[in-house]
């Protein structure tokens, strides 16, 4: 028999159709078997999916919604139930190419090869969720080093000033690969095994920054993570926090038109920042202290006290453990 790969999917709201995008997109090629999707009280009538692909098509529904980690946490066990070789991860907007089903296919199986089943896991490119490869930054400056908070590292501070002044040279071709840290969640595929290894996503990130933390479990114990330019996943929808919105993170933070989302965004970020990304207590607090002081002056230029107040809310209740669904902020 050949091996199965699954497709794992979390959708909300009325998003039928993106949805349909991605499961028609995907059940056209040989490598994909079945797509299992998981409702967080979506308000689509989604008892079509199953209906129109039978036997291809599970369908979970959640009661309320519970967040993407605990959605992904109960396609991930589904899939694993269902017999799956290999899994697939997608957002509920995203659809691959035909490029990224043989690329990341036949990348994977080199892979293992070399490293071990549970070792590896390679990822689709998505030119919105990798903004600097994208635009051909280096690679020593696409990744975040060790001691980073929300992304800054005074290390790097001299090349972002340099990249930003109209004499500066030109960023170079993009890579055909590239040995990432962590990753998002949409395009990620490995063997069962993998996902065995590393269990399912923490549930009380709710939703930002679980996509990070899972899949650092990945390197953490000492396994590999590669993104593949050539292998282009289509974005149906473009995400609330791309970069091309805004010019800085701060603008993406302050300027968002979304309240909840950068409570968890900030929250989770600055819960991961302390908690697993500090490889130095001393090198995080400066690089925490220069962030946070840029913060501050942005928020003063623009005027958006109130969303400084809340992201510095949300700051506090990362660092000091509180997490879970927030009451203020409750998920529909």
């Amino acid at each position: 028999m050949s091996p199965k790969t699954t497709v794992v999917t979390v959708t909300y709201g009325n998003r039928l159709a993106y949805l349909q995008q991605l499961i028609e997109r995907a059940l056209s090629f040989a490598e994909i078997s079945d797509v299992v999707v998981v409702s967080n009280a979506s308000l689509a009538p989604l008892d079509q999916l199953p209906e129109r692909w039978p036997g291809q098509v599970k369908l979970i529904e959640l009661q309320h919604n519970t967040g993407s980690a605990n959605g992904y946490a109960v396609a991930l066990d589904a899939a694993l139930a269902g017999g799956a070789d290999y899994i697939w991860m997608m957002d509920d907007d995203n659809a691959p190419t035909a490029a990224a089903v043989s690329i990341l296919h036949r990348e994977l199986a080199r892979l293992t090869g070399l490293l071990g089943r549970d070792r590896v896991a390679v990822l689709g490119y998505r030119a919105t969720q990798q903004a600097d490869i994208a635009q051909g930054v280096p690679p020593r400056y696409i990744l975040q080093p060790r001691s980073s908070y929300f992304g800054f590292h005074i290390a790097q501070l001299p090349y972002k000033l340099w990249r930003r002044v109209p004499w500066a040279k030109r960023p170079g071709k993009r890579p055909a690969s590239i040995s990432l840290p962590f990753a998002p969640y949409g395009g990620m595929l490995a063997h069962r095994s993998l996902y065995q290894r590393i269990g399912v996503p923490l549930k009380d990130l709710v939703l930002y920054v679980d996509d990070t933390e899972y899949t650092r479990r990945i390197t953490a114990g000492g396994g590999r993570l590669f993104l593949f330019t050539d292998a282009v996943i289509d974005e149906l929808e473009q995400s609330w926090n791309i970069k091309a919105r805004t010019r800085n993170i701060y603008e993406s933070f302050l300027l968002g038109e979304s309240d909840f989302r950068a409570y968890y965004a900030a929250r989770n970020q600055a819960w991961f920042d302390k908690n697993v990304w500090a490889a130095s207590p001393r090198l995080h607090r400066l690089n925490r202290m220069i962030f946070l002081t840029l913060l501050r002056l942005f928020a003063r230029l623009r005027n958006t006290r109130e969303r400084l107040a809340l992201i510095e809310q949300a700051i506090h209740d990362g660092e000091s453990g509180v997490l879970g669904m927030s009451k203020t902020f409750p998920l529909r």
